[in-house]
């Protein structure tokens, strides 16, 4: 019999939006457990330099290059998704610059707009983090505002209005970057997702998001995904960038162009690149990490519970010293009050997990209450703290590693 004591180290990253790009989170495991690591294909991807970035945008599906949109234009938008997403926009921020320089339109004529959707706005420091400081400096960068200064550019299919960010519309080039990943809703993200909800007005949102008509994790368009498209059309034309990321938040992939066919076809690298094959039996403890929306961790938990046995233990890995994104239509505001969209946790819909073990440094009650089950979640502060609550699963436990499981999901 394996000594208990002997462990096996395997490491996390944990390196979102952070100064130390390397920062890694290790676990250690006894080695007497049968330990399963999810390894997705992107991870073993080089990432791409900033010519071959430069030559996908220079490539584009199904419409003109951003310096053939500058050179009809006079005006020019650069849209971008917040910290709630891993995307790395510096690169292909500074690229879309140089490419509408050189098309005629002057940095003055320049601005970046920030895609909150409905989440809280963020500041010079988190502008840095996303856009790098030579760009922050150079360029006026506006958070989006969800209940002001909006644009009704049409309806939807349910009759209410279809309302935009004012500021996006007064531009004639419009540019968006932004990356797609498996999506427990919306079947993939990405594509016109960065518009809407992105930069549409909160009633906007409520209408498309309340009718849930979702299809987790499909390449197929849901309900959900074809509002998106219909409401995307309403607002060409518009030159979207979407990359495909790894578990270091490198791109690995990047497809740009019209925001439906590039879409379409980013969906297909994600698939190759983001999916993970199943386990042939389920696990008595998952170990899935948060990193990419690391402020959404919730999708890390619903990616995990798919590969964990009935009453087994969760452990999400997040280590955002953030705590969980504020979302005017899903996020509690009192004790019992919150959103439109917002749902008593008693009410919500129940799982299989057993324990929702929080591994993070910086607990608050009101992180867990982000998650479907609250009553559920236990707090661990350190990886002793872990294995303590772990300890009564002996030698011969079945476990899994999810590397990133807000940027991946089954096959």
């Amino acid at each position: 019999m394996k000594n208990e004591t002997m462990t096996k180290t395997y490491q996390v990253w944990q390196n979102a939006w952070r100064d130390d790009p390397d920062t890694r989170v290790s676990l250690e495991l006894p080695d007497s457990w049968d330990v399963t690591l999810h390894a997705v294909e992107a991870d073993s991807r080089p990432p791409l330099t900033r010519a071959e970035i430069a030559r996908r945008m220079d490539d584009p599906t199904g419409m003109p290059t951003i310096r053939e949109l500058a050179e009809q234009g006079r005006e020019a938008v650069i849209v971008f998704d917040d910290l709630s997403r891993g995307t790395p926009v510096r690169v292909p921020a500074e690229l879309a610059v140089e490419a509408l320089m050189a098309g005629g339109i002057g940095p003055e004529h320049i601005r970046f707009l920030c895609a909150l959707g409905n989440h809280a706005p963020l500041t010079r420091a988190d502008f840095v983090r996303k856009l790098g400081e030579n760009l922050v400096e150079r360029f006026p960068v506006y958070n989006h505002n969800p209940y002001e200064h909006l644009v009704k550019v049409g309806v939807d299919s349910a009759g209410a209005d279809v309302l935009i960010n004012r500021e996006f519309m007064a531009c004639d080039v419009r540019v968006g970057i932004g990356s797609v990943s498996p999506h427990p809703l919306n079947g993939f993200g990405g594509g016109g997702k960065l518009l809407f909800p992105g930069i549409a007005g909160i009633g906007t949102t409520y209408s498309n998001h309340s009718r849930r008509e979702f299809l987790p994790f499909s390449p197929q368009p849901c309900g959900l995904r074809r509002e998106i498209e219909a409401m995307t059309d309403m607002v060409r034309p518009f030159f979207k960038i979407d990359a495909i990321l790894n578990s270091r938040l490198e791109i690995v992939e990047l497809c740009a162009g019209d925001p439906c066919g590039e879409y379409y076809r980013a969906v297909e690298f994600s698939q190759a690149l983001n999916t993970m094959p199943a386990s042939s039996e389920k696990k008595d403890v998952v170990f899935v990490n948060a990193n990419a929306k690391y402020n959404e961790a919730l999708i890390a938990v619903r990616i995990g519970a798919m590969d964990l046995k009935p009453g087994g233990d969760l452990v999400l890995i997040n280590h955002c010293p953030m705590g969980q994104v504020v979302h005017y239509l899903y996020s509690a505001f009192g004790s019992d009050y919150g959103g439109r969209c917002w749902t008593p946790w008693e009410k919500r819909a129940k799982s299989g997990i057993g324990r929702i073990i929080y591994y993070t440094p910086y607990p608050d009650p009101i992180s867990k209450y982000s998650l479907n089950e609250p009553e559920k979640v236990f707090f661990a502060k350190t990886w002793e703290e872990v294995m303590a609550l772990l300890s009564g699963h002996g030698p011969g436990t079945s476990a899994s590693i999810i590397p990133d499981g807000t940027i991946s999901c089954f096959r």
